[in-house]
Parts: C-alpha cells; sequence; structure tokens
C-alpha cells in the first residue's frame, strides 16, 4: 500500500468547501448544499476513476465554502503502482479546470496530511479602490469606505503568540483539536489545553497587513486555524478599521472569549490558504 501526497490548488467558488458533505441525525444538508460539490468529492471521484479502486482523501483541514487554496496539502493510499508523474497527468487531465494537482508526490506510509501539518499560511485580501478589476473580482472583497490602517495595524498586534481563539471561531465540538495530535504535530500545551483533553488554543506565529496597491492584505500564519477564525479576524479588524468598533476590541476578545465582540465574519471570497507546512512527509523519514 503506498501513500502519497497531493498538493492541490483550487478556485473555491463554485464548490461548498473542501470536506465531502453528508447528513446526519444532528445536520440536515439544504438543496443547495446537496447540489454543490466538493473539492474533496470531485478528488475522489477523479481518483476512483483513475486508480480503478476505493480512496479516501484526506486534507490538511478542511476550508469553508467559497475559500481558495494555492497549496492545499491531501494524503491518499493507494494499491496501484501507477508511477506519479503518469498519474498525476491523469488527474489533471479529468479534473475541472478550477482545481488541479500541482504536485504528487511519494510520502512516508505514516504520513497524515492533516496530523502531521506543523503549520498554515492564510492570506486574507481586500480592493480598496473605486473599481475592482473583474479578473479578480471573485478572489477578494471590496471595501467603498475610507480604513483607518493604522488602527488595524495596532489591533492585529496582539494576536501573535499563543492564545484561546473561541471568540474568534464557531467551535463545534469535532472541530476543537484534541490535546494528543497538537502534541504529535511538535505543538506545546497551554493550561486551556491541559484543562479539557480539547482545545481552542492556537499558535499564531506571524500576522501582518501589507498594502500592495489598491489592494490590502491580512496575512496570517499559525500553527492551525479553528473553523472561520481567520474570516472573524478580517471582518472584526474591517470593522475596527472603519470605526464600527472600538479600539481595544481584539484584545477584550481574547481576554473575555466572547463571540458577541466580534465584528462581522468577512466574505469566504477573500480568503486564500497559502500552503501547509510539515516536518518530513518524503517516503523514507529522515535520521
Amino acid at each position: 500500500m503506498r501513500t502519497l501526497k497531493l498538493t492541490i490548488a483550487y478556485d473555491g467558488t463554485r464548490y461548498a468547501g473542501w470536506q465531502v458533505q453528508r447528513s446526519t441525525k444532528h445536520t440536515a444538508l439544504s438543496t443547495q448544499q446537496q447540489q454543490r460539490p466538493t473539492i474533496q468529492g470531485t478528488l475522489e471521484r477523479i481518483l476512483r476513476q483513475v486508480l480503478q479502486e476505493p480512496v479516501h482523501v484526506i486534507g490538511s483541514g478542511r476550508t469553508d465554502a467559497g475559500v481558495h487554496a494555492e497549496a492545499q496539502v491531501a494524503h491518499v493510499k493507494t494499491r496501484s503502482a501507477m508511477p506519479v508523474e503518469r498519474l498525476q497527468r491523469s488527474i489533471n487531465h479529468l479534473l475541472p479546470t478550477d482545481i488541479a494537482v500541482t504536485a504528487l508526490e511519494e510520502a512516508s506510509p505514516r504520513f497524515q496530511a492533516q496530523f502531521h501539518a506543523t503549520g498554515k499560511w492564510y492570506r486574507y485580501r481586500w480592493y480598496l479602490g473605486e473599481v475592482v478589476p473583474p479578473f479578480i473580482r471573485p478572489y477578494i472583497c471590496h471595501v467603498r469606505v475610507p480604513l483607518q490602517v493604522g488602527r488595524m495595524r495596532r489591533e492585529l498586534a496582539i494576536l501573535k503568540g499563543r492564545h484561546d481563539f473561541r471568540a474568534f471561531a464557531r467551535v463545534d465540538n469535532h472541530e476543537r483539536r484534541p490535546l494528543r495530535q497538537q502534541q504529535a504535530a511538535g505543538r506545546g500545551t497551554g493550561a486551556g489545553a491541559r484543562s479539557a483533553g480539547r482545545t481552542t488554543v492556537r499558535q499564531v506565529t506571524d500576522v501582518q497587513l501589507k498594502r500592495r496597491g489598491s489592494e490590502l492584505h491580512l496575512e496570517i500564519k499559525g500553527s492551525g486555524f479553528l473553523h472561520t477564525m481567520v474570516r472573524s479576524i478580517a471582518g472584526t479588524l474591517i470593522d475596527v478599521g472603519r470605526g464600527r468598533l472600538p479600539a481595544g476590541t481584539v484584545a477584550r476578545m481574547l481576554r473575555t472569549k466572547h463571540r458577541a465582540l466580534a465584528g462581522t465574519t468577512a466574505p469566504a471570497k477573500g480568503l486564500t490558504l497559502v500552503s501547509v507546512t510539515y516536518g518530513y512527509h518524503k517516503r523514507e523519514r529522515p535520521h
């Protein structure tokens, strides 16, 4: 049995997110959700066709409906002996044009795309000009009012480091990262983690606001991110920048852990998963 590591780029516009949507006794899917494809589901369908066997594609984490990726990472196990170069060509030939496998390589049999990820990098893009160029419109959020960018940067600075980010996320039980998974990925433990064995604590290693001509980018890197966490941070920053929320909102959210203090969750289309980082993933673990 081989383990293959896939690096995947996708335009998330027409997809219901990464994860295959399944109804359970607790969640019923809308007709729209049932009709929209998912990235994971599309990849599994194509891989089954190419490999002629049942497969399960496991990603580094799920992205929400409408979120894009430059380099999502996933793994799949297969009995096929097809060379990776041929397999990559075959997959891309059959995939829709808004998904591409940009790299495919042999990985250690122990490699797990989700549990072995040590970091992720997200980018949120805003357009501050009068008219959004049509060719970037699906990937950027248009802000039509002046922003106090300096004020936004001051709010942002406090996010760096290890915090409980539950106020910035919609957190279901299955989305809290078990403590043992953090330890396996080389992450430390904090008081919040020790208290329950599951935690909403995350480590933000770098966070910046950058001007790129008429664009403003939020660049955020960390050990991992909760559901809607980056979009909630982005929306809160914008509401602070336009004066809807007072200075010190981010600090209060981290201190009180109250979701009600957050700004509007930013639209999905402005968010892109830029990259996922790992320790080892090659066929043989380094000594």
